[in-house]
Protein backbone atom coordinates (compact mmCIF):
# COMPACT_ATOMS: atom_id res chain seq x y z
CA UNK A 1 0.00 0.00 0.00
CA UNK A 2 2.84 2.36 0.93
CA UNK A 3 4.58 1.56 -2.36
CA UNK A 4 1.44 2.50 -4.31
CA UNK A 5 1.12 5.77 -2.37
CA UNK A 6 4.77 6.65 -2.96
CA UNK A 7 4.49 5.81 -6.68
CA UNK A 8 1.37 7.92 -6.97
CA UNK A 9 3.10 10.82 -5.23
CA UNK A 10 6.10 10.58 -7.57
CA UNK A 11 3.85 10.59 -10.64
CA UNK A 12 1.87 13.54 -9.27
CA UNK A 13 5.05 15.55 -8.65
CA UNK A 14 6.40 14.69 -12.12
CA UNK A 15 3.11 15.79 -13.71
CA UNK A 16 3.16 19.06 -11.76
CA UNK A 17 6.77 19.77 -12.76
CA UNK A 18 6.02 19.06 -16.45
CA UNK A 19 3.00 21.34 -16.40
CA UNK A 20 4.84 24.06 -14.48
CA UNK A 21 7.14 24.56 -17.47
CA UNK A 22 6.28 27.61 -19.51
CA UNK A 23 5.49 27.66 -23.22
CA UNK A 24 8.82 29.35 -23.82
CA UNK A 25 10.75 26.70 -21.87
CA UNK A 26 9.05 23.85 -23.71
CA UNK A 27 9.69 25.57 -27.05
CA UNK A 28 13.34 26.11 -26.17
CA UNK A 29 13.76 22.44 -25.17
CA UNK A 30 11.81 21.25 -28.24
CA UNK A 31 9.34 19.36 -26.08
CA UNK A 32 6.62 19.55 -28.71
CA UNK A 33 4.38 16.83 -27.29
CA UNK A 34 4.00 18.77 -24.03
CA UNK A 35 3.83 22.10 -25.81
CA UNK A 36 0.74 21.26 -27.88
CA UNK A 37 -1.21 20.66 -24.65
CA UNK A 38 -1.38 24.44 -24.33
CA UNK A 39 -3.65 24.55 -27.39
CA UNK A 40 -6.61 24.01 -25.07
CA UNK A 41 -5.67 27.26 -23.30
CA UNK A 42 -5.10 29.26 -26.48
CA UNK A 43 -7.28 32.17 -25.32
CA UNK A 44 -4.92 32.73 -22.40
CA UNK A 45 -1.77 32.70 -24.52
CA UNK A 46 0.10 35.66 -25.96
CA UNK A 47 0.65 36.03 -29.69
CA UNK A 48 4.23 34.74 -29.36
CA UNK A 49 3.12 31.76 -27.28
CA UNK A 50 0.48 30.90 -29.88
CA UNK A 51 3.20 30.88 -32.53
CA UNK A 52 5.25 28.49 -30.37
CA UNK A 53 2.31 26.10 -30.04
CA UNK A 54 1.66 26.35 -33.79
CA UNK A 55 5.30 25.57 -34.49
CA UNK A 56 5.04 22.51 -32.23
CA UNK A 57 2.07 21.23 -34.25
CA UNK A 58 4.07 21.92 -37.42
CA UNK A 59 6.99 19.83 -36.16
CA UNK A 60 4.56 17.02 -35.28
CA UNK A 61 3.14 17.25 -38.84
CA UNK A 62 -0.31 18.39 -37.77
CA UNK A 63 -0.59 21.27 -40.24
CA UNK A 64 -4.30 21.88 -39.70
CA UNK A 65 -3.76 22.66 -36.01
CA UNK A 66 -0.58 24.58 -36.82
CA UNK A 67 -2.50 26.89 -39.17
CA UNK A 68 -5.21 27.33 -36.53
CA UNK A 69 -2.64 28.47 -33.95
CA UNK A 70 -0.86 30.74 -36.45
CA UNK A 71 -4.16 32.42 -37.34
CA UNK A 72 -4.87 33.06 -33.65
CA UNK A 73 -1.39 34.55 -33.26
CA UNK A 74 -1.97 36.83 -36.26
CA UNK A 75 -5.38 37.83 -34.89
CA UNK A 76 -3.64 38.88 -31.66
CA UNK A 77 -1.27 41.12 -33.59
CA UNK A 78 1.74 39.01 -34.58
CA UNK A 79 2.81 40.45 -37.94
CA UNK A 80 6.46 39.43 -38.37
CA UNK A 81 7.64 37.63 -41.48
CA UNK A 82 8.23 34.29 -39.75
CA UNK A 83 4.57 33.76 -38.84
CA UNK A 84 3.60 34.04 -42.52
CA UNK A 85 6.61 31.91 -43.53
CA UNK A 86 5.58 29.02 -41.30
CA UNK A 87 1.90 29.40 -42.04
CA UNK A 88 2.85 29.22 -45.72
CA UNK A 89 4.83 26.04 -45.11
CA UNK A 90 1.90 24.36 -43.36
CA UNK A 91 -0.44 25.42 -46.14
CA UNK A 92 1.97 24.02 -48.72
CA UNK A 93 2.25 20.69 -46.92
CA UNK A 94 -1.54 20.70 -46.90
CA UNK A 95 -1.38 21.27 -50.69
CA UNK A 96 -3.14 24.65 -50.43
CA UNK A 97 -0.65 26.16 -52.85
CA UNK A 98 -2.42 29.41 -53.69
CA UNK A 99 -2.86 30.33 -50.03
CA UNK A 100 0.74 29.29 -49.35
CA UNK A 101 1.94 31.65 -52.09
CA UNK A 102 -0.08 34.50 -50.56
CA UNK A 103 1.55 33.96 -47.17
CA UNK A 104 5.07 33.69 -48.55
CA UNK A 105 4.53 36.97 -50.36
CA UNK A 106 3.38 38.52 -47.07
CA UNK A 107 6.57 37.23 -45.46
CA UNK A 108 8.66 38.80 -48.24
CA UNK A 109 6.75 42.06 -47.82
CA UNK A 110 7.58 42.09 -44.10
CA UNK A 111 11.23 41.10 -44.67
CA UNK A 112 12.51 41.48 -48.26
CA UNK A 113 16.02 40.43 -47.20
CA UNK A 114 14.92 37.14 -45.69
CA UNK A 115 16.39 34.47 -47.94
CA UNK A 116 14.06 31.76 -46.57
CA UNK A 117 11.01 33.78 -47.61
CA UNK A 118 12.10 33.95 -51.25
CA UNK A 119 13.35 30.36 -51.20
CA UNK A 120 10.12 28.83 -49.93
CA UNK A 121 8.05 30.82 -52.41
CA UNK A 122 10.35 29.52 -55.14
CA UNK A 123 9.97 25.98 -53.78
CA UNK A 124 6.18 26.27 -53.95
CA UNK A 125 6.30 27.15 -57.64
CA UNK A 126 8.93 24.44 -58.19
CA UNK A 127 6.66 21.78 -56.65
CA UNK A 128 3.99 22.74 -59.19
CA UNK A 129 6.49 22.63 -62.08
CA UNK A 130 6.05 26.38 -62.59
CA UNK A 131 9.75 26.70 -63.26
CA UNK A 132 9.93 30.24 -64.65
CA UNK A 133 8.21 31.66 -61.56
CA UNK A 134 10.39 29.48 -59.34
CA UNK A 135 13.55 30.80 -61.01
CA UNK A 136 12.51 34.39 -60.34
CA UNK A 137 12.50 33.83 -56.58
CA UNK A 138 15.42 31.40 -56.48
CA UNK A 139 17.65 33.94 -58.20
CA UNK A 140 16.61 36.58 -55.65
CA UNK A 141 17.24 34.11 -52.83
CA UNK A 142 20.70 33.12 -54.09
CA UNK A 143 21.71 36.78 -54.11
CA UNK A 144 20.76 37.23 -50.44
CA UNK A 145 22.64 36.23 -47.31
CA UNK A 146 22.73 32.42 -47.03
CA UNK A 147 20.06 30.66 -44.97
CA UNK A 148 19.05 27.67 -47.10
CA UNK A 149 20.95 25.83 -49.82
CA UNK A 150 17.88 25.11 -51.96
CA UNK A 151 18.23 27.98 -54.49
CA UNK A 152 21.87 27.10 -55.15
CA UNK A 153 20.84 23.63 -56.30
CA UNK A 154 17.36 24.35 -57.69
CA UNK A 155 18.43 27.05 -60.18
CA UNK A 156 20.73 24.73 -62.18
CA UNK A 157 18.38 21.78 -61.59
CA UNK A 158 15.58 23.59 -63.42
CA UNK A 159 17.78 24.09 -66.49
CA UNK A 160 18.84 20.45 -66.15
CA UNK A 161 15.17 19.37 -66.15
CA UNK A 162 14.58 21.53 -69.21
CA UNK A 163 17.56 19.80 -70.88
CA UNK A 164 19.36 23.13 -71.28
CA UNK A 165 22.58 21.40 -70.28
CA UNK A 166 25.00 24.21 -71.07
CA UNK A 167 23.08 26.65 -68.90
CA UNK A 168 22.63 24.01 -66.21
CA UNK A 169 26.39 23.36 -66.04
CA UNK A 170 27.09 27.10 -65.95
CA UNK A 171 24.68 27.57 -63.04
CA UNK A 172 25.98 24.54 -61.15
CA UNK A 173 29.44 26.09 -61.31
CA UNK A 174 28.19 29.55 -60.27
CA UNK A 175 26.37 28.04 -57.27
CA UNK A 176 29.44 26.01 -56.33
CA UNK A 177 31.53 29.18 -56.35
CA UNK A 178 29.06 31.00 -54.08
CA UNK A 179 27.97 28.46 -51.49
CA UNK A 180 29.86 27.53 -48.34
CA UNK A 181 31.78 24.33 -49.09
CA UNK A 182 30.78 22.91 -45.72
CA UNK A 183 27.10 22.93 -46.67
CA UNK A 184 25.75 19.52 -47.83
CA UNK A 185 24.40 21.16 -50.99
CA UNK A 186 27.99 21.75 -52.14
CA UNK A 187 28.46 18.00 -52.37
CA UNK A 188 25.28 17.72 -54.47
CA UNK A 189 26.55 20.45 -56.79
CA UNK A 190 29.83 18.59 -57.35
CA UNK A 191 27.89 15.39 -58.01
CA UNK A 192 25.72 17.13 -60.61
CA UNK A 193 28.71 18.79 -62.29
CA UNK A 194 30.48 15.43 -62.48
CA UNK A 195 27.36 13.76 -63.89
CA UNK A 196 26.80 16.33 -66.64
CA UNK A 197 30.46 16.34 -67.65
CA UNK A 198 30.44 12.54 -67.74
CA UNK A 199 27.11 11.79 -69.43
CA UNK A 200 26.39 14.82 -71.64
CA UNK A 201 29.65 16.57 -72.45
CA UNK A 202 31.93 13.50 -72.26
CA UNK A 203 34.56 15.72 -70.66
CA UNK A 204 35.98 13.04 -68.42
CA UNK A 205 38.82 15.21 -67.09
CA UNK A 206 36.30 17.71 -65.72
CA UNK A 207 34.13 14.89 -64.42
CA UNK A 208 37.13 13.41 -62.59
CA UNK A 209 37.94 16.82 -61.12
CA UNK A 210 34.42 17.26 -59.71
CA UNK A 211 34.10 13.69 -58.45
CA UNK A 212 37.62 13.76 -56.93
CA UNK A 213 36.75 16.82 -54.87
CA UNK A 214 33.46 15.18 -53.88
CA UNK A 215 35.28 12.05 -52.64
CA UNK A 216 37.94 14.11 -50.85
CA UNK A 217 35.19 15.80 -48.81
CA UNK A 218 33.71 12.47 -47.70
CA UNK A 219 36.50 9.92 -47.96
CA UNK A 220 34.62 7.38 -45.84
CA UNK A 221 31.51 7.54 -48.02
CA UNK A 222 32.29 4.61 -50.32
CA UNK A 223 28.96 5.00 -52.14
CA UNK A 224 30.57 7.98 -53.90
CA UNK A 225 33.58 6.04 -55.19
CA UNK A 226 31.90 4.26 -58.17
CA UNK A 227 31.18 7.59 -59.88
CA UNK A 228 34.86 8.49 -59.80
CA UNK A 229 35.90 4.95 -60.79
CA UNK A 230 33.70 5.11 -63.92
CA UNK A 231 35.06 8.56 -64.79
CA UNK A 232 38.63 7.25 -64.56
CA UNK A 233 37.76 4.22 -66.70
CA UNK A 234 36.00 6.40 -69.29
CA UNK A 235 39.18 8.48 -69.44
CA UNK A 236 41.20 5.23 -69.81
CA UNK A 237 43.04 5.91 -66.56
CA UNK A 238 42.55 2.34 -65.38
CA UNK A 239 45.23 2.34 -62.68
CA UNK A 240 43.51 5.20 -60.83
CA UNK A 241 40.15 3.48 -61.12
CA UNK A 242 41.65 0.20 -59.91
CA UNK A 243 43.20 1.87 -56.86
CA UNK A 244 39.75 3.11 -55.80
CA UNK A 245 38.28 -0.33 -56.48
CA UNK A 246 40.89 -1.85 -54.16
CA UNK A 247 39.89 0.56 -51.39
CA UNK A 248 36.27 -0.54 -51.79
CA UNK A 249 37.38 -4.17 -51.82
CA UNK A 250 39.11 -3.75 -48.44
CA UNK A 251 35.91 -2.32 -46.97
CA UNK A 252 33.89 -5.14 -48.54
CA UNK A 253 36.10 -7.72 -46.84
CA UNK A 254 35.50 -5.91 -43.54
CA UNK A 255 31.74 -5.94 -44.21
CA UNK A 256 31.77 -2.14 -44.05
CA UNK A 257 30.22 -1.20 -47.42
CA UNK A 258 26.56 -0.24 -47.75
CA UNK A 259 23.96 -3.00 -47.88
CA UNK A 260 23.69 -3.10 -51.70
CA UNK A 261 27.44 -3.57 -52.28
CA UNK A 262 27.74 -6.15 -49.53
CA UNK A 263 24.77 -8.07 -50.90
CA UNK A 264 25.83 -8.22 -54.55
CA UNK A 265 29.58 -8.15 -53.99
CA UNK A 266 30.32 -6.10 -57.10
CA UNK A 267 30.50 -2.53 -58.37
CA UNK A 268 29.97 -0.89 -61.77
CA UNK A 269 33.36 0.27 -62.99
CA UNK A 270 32.66 1.26 -66.60
CA UNK A 271 29.95 2.20 -69.09
CA UNK A 272 30.35 2.29 -72.85
CA UNK A 273 28.14 2.61 -75.89
CA UNK A 274 27.59 -0.01 -78.58
CA UNK A 275 25.25 0.89 -81.45
CA UNK A 276 23.07 3.19 -79.32
CA UNK A 277 22.95 0.66 -76.50
CA UNK A 278 24.67 1.02 -73.16
CA UNK A 279 26.95 -1.67 -71.79
CA UNK A 280 27.77 -1.68 -68.08
CA UNK A 281 30.75 -3.54 -66.63
CA UNK A 282 30.71 -4.86 -63.06
CA UNK A 283 33.76 -6.10 -61.19
CA UNK A 284 33.47 -8.51 -58.27
CA UNK A 285 35.21 -7.90 -54.94
CA UNK A 286 35.67 -11.59 -54.16
CA UNK A 287 38.67 -13.31 -55.71
CA UNK A 288 37.93 -15.94 -58.35
CA UNK A 289 39.28 -19.06 -56.61
CA UNK A 290 37.04 -21.88 -57.81
CA UNK A 291 36.21 -23.06 -61.32
CA UNK A 292 33.40 -20.91 -62.87
CA UNK A 293 34.01 -18.08 -60.39
CA UNK A 294 33.38 -14.70 -62.02
CA UNK A 295 35.61 -11.60 -61.91
CA UNK A 296 33.79 -9.39 -64.42
CA UNK A 297 30.28 -9.17 -65.88
CA UNK A 298 29.24 -7.02 -68.82
CA UNK A 299 25.54 -6.31 -69.28
CA UNK A 300 24.36 -5.04 -72.66
CA UNK A 301 21.18 -3.12 -71.95
CA UNK A 302 18.21 -2.79 -74.27
CA UNK A 303 17.88 0.49 -76.19
CA UNK A 304 15.39 1.84 -73.65
CA UNK A 305 17.73 0.79 -70.83
CA UNK A 306 14.98 -1.08 -69.02
CA UNK A 307 16.20 -4.64 -69.54
CA UNK A 308 19.32 -6.70 -70.24
CA UNK A 309 19.80 -8.02 -73.79
CA UNK A 310 23.03 -9.95 -73.24
CA UNK A 311 25.30 -10.95 -70.36
CA UNK A 312 28.99 -11.66 -70.81
CA UNK A 313 31.35 -12.69 -68.03
CA UNK A 314 34.80 -13.99 -67.28
CA UNK A 315 34.86 -17.46 -65.74
CA UNK A 316 37.76 -19.19 -64.06
CA UNK A 317 38.77 -22.46 -65.75
CA UNK A 318 41.27 -25.27 -65.22
CA UNK A 319 44.65 -24.00 -66.37
CA UNK A 320 46.08 -27.02 -68.20
CA UNK A 321 49.33 -25.34 -69.23
CA UNK A 322 51.43 -22.66 -67.58
CA UNK A 323 50.66 -20.13 -70.30
CA UNK A 324 47.17 -21.48 -70.95
CA UNK A 325 43.93 -19.71 -70.18
CA UNK A 326 43.07 -19.23 -66.52
CA UNK A 327 39.95 -17.17 -67.21
CA UNK A 328 37.69 -17.44 -70.27
CA UNK A 329 35.18 -15.08 -71.84
CA UNK A 330 31.70 -16.61 -71.57
CA UNK A 331 28.07 -15.71 -72.10
CA UNK A 332 24.84 -16.91 -70.60
CA UNK A 333 21.66 -16.35 -72.58
CA UNK A 334 18.31 -15.62 -70.97
CA UNK A 335 17.25 -19.17 -71.89
CA UNK A 336 20.13 -20.55 -69.83
CA UNK A 337 22.31 -21.58 -72.79
CA UNK A 338 25.99 -21.08 -71.97
CA UNK A 339 28.65 -20.07 -74.52
CA UNK A 340 32.41 -20.20 -74.17
CA UNK A 341 34.43 -17.96 -76.50
CA UNK A 342 37.96 -18.58 -77.77
CA UNK A 343 39.35 -15.70 -75.73
CA UNK A 344 41.02 -15.87 -72.34
CA UNK A 345 43.64 -14.62 -69.89
CA UNK A 346 46.51 -16.61 -68.46
CA UNK A 347 46.72 -14.69 -65.14
CA UNK A 348 44.31 -13.31 -62.54
CA UNK A 349 45.29 -9.82 -63.63
CA UNK A 350 42.72 -9.49 -66.40
CA UNK A 351 43.54 -6.59 -68.70
CA UNK A 352 40.31 -4.60 -68.85
CA UNK A 353 40.85 -2.96 -72.28
CA UNK A 354 41.23 -6.44 -73.79
CA UNK A 355 38.02 -7.58 -72.05
CA UNK A 356 36.12 -4.60 -73.41
CA UNK A 357 37.55 -5.16 -76.89
CA UNK A 358 36.57 -8.85 -76.84
CA UNK A 359 33.03 -7.98 -75.70
CA UNK A 360 32.62 -5.60 -78.63
CA UNK A 361 33.85 -8.33 -81.00
CA UNK A 362 31.13 -10.63 -79.62
CA UNK A 363 28.45 -7.94 -79.96
CA UNK A 364 29.57 -7.31 -83.55
CA UNK A 365 29.41 -11.06 -84.25
CA UNK A 366 33.08 -11.07 -85.12
CA UNK A 367 33.79 -13.71 -82.52
CA UNK A 368 31.80 -16.94 -82.41
CA UNK A 369 31.55 -19.34 -79.44
CA UNK A 370 34.10 -22.15 -79.31
CA UNK A 371 31.62 -24.27 -77.32
CA UNK A 372 28.02 -24.04 -76.20
CA UNK A 373 25.99 -25.91 -73.63
CA UNK A 374 22.33 -26.00 -72.68
CA UNK A 375 22.89 -28.27 -69.70
CA UNK A 376 21.04 -25.90 -67.40
CA UNK A 377 18.00 -25.91 -69.68
CA UNK A 378 17.89 -29.70 -69.79
CA UNK A 379 18.14 -29.91 -66.02
CA UNK A 380 15.21 -27.53 -65.61
CA UNK A 381 13.08 -29.57 -68.02
CA UNK A 382 14.03 -32.79 -66.26
CA UNK A 383 13.06 -31.40 -62.87
CA UNK A 384 9.77 -30.13 -64.22
CA UNK A 385 9.04 -33.55 -65.76
CA UNK A 386 9.70 -35.32 -62.47
CA UNK A 387 7.47 -32.95 -60.62
CA UNK A 388 4.57 -33.71 -63.00
CA UNK A 389 4.82 -37.51 -62.56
Amino acid sequence: MKIKLILGLILSVAFTIANSQTVEELYSSRNYQELIKFADKSEELTKDQLYCVGYAFFQLENDTKAIEMYDKAIAKGLDDDYIYLYKGLSLRYDKQYDKAIENFKLAINRNPKGQKNHTELGNTFYLQSQYDSALTYFYKARALEFELGDPYLKIPSIYHIKENYNKALEEYRISASLINKKDPIYLELLKSIGLLEYTVFKNYENSIKAYSEMVSLEQDNYDLYPKLIKAYYANENYSKGDSLFQLMKIQYEKGALSEEYQKYGSVAIDEFEWKEQKAVTYRYFKEAEETLDIMYKIYLLSKDGKSVDRTLMTEKTLQLEEDGAKHLLCEREKSGVHHTYPYGWSTDDIDYPSLKKSAILVFNKKMEPAASSNFGVKEKKKKKKRKNR
